[in-house]
């Protein structure tokens, strides 16, 4: 690999981390309020677990991903299972390997 191609790698990965830090200062504060407020408004709920599924890859994010899915649970627990679903054939590495045996 070129420096070249070394620093554009770099950068890649710098803007990748700033858009992640980003998202989590938007949708933090909107899990709070809806923990906080305990909001059931099921519609609210999953357009936020769907935006968090897109950044699962980042510790931050799947805790965030993780907390409302636990508040969501107790208002509708099939939609829940259907999110962890979707998070582990997009994120979790272990289905995958087990998939392959």
């Amino acid at each position: 690999m070129t420096e070249e191609e070394l620093d554009g790698f770099k950068e890649l990965a710098e803007s990748v981390n700033k858009v992640t830090q980003d998202v989590f200062l938007i949708y933090e504060p909107q899990v709070d309020r809806i923990y906080r407020n305990k909001v059931k408004d099921e519609k609210e709920i999953e357009r936020v677990i769907d935006a968090l599924l897109d950044y699962c890859y980042d510790d931050k994010m799947l805790l965030l991903f993780k907390r409302l899915c636990r508040y969501y649970y107790e208002i509708n627990p099939s939609a829940t299972c259907e999110y962890a679903y979707i998070y582990r054939e997009m994120w979790d590495e272990e289905s995958d390997e087990e998939s392959q045996l």
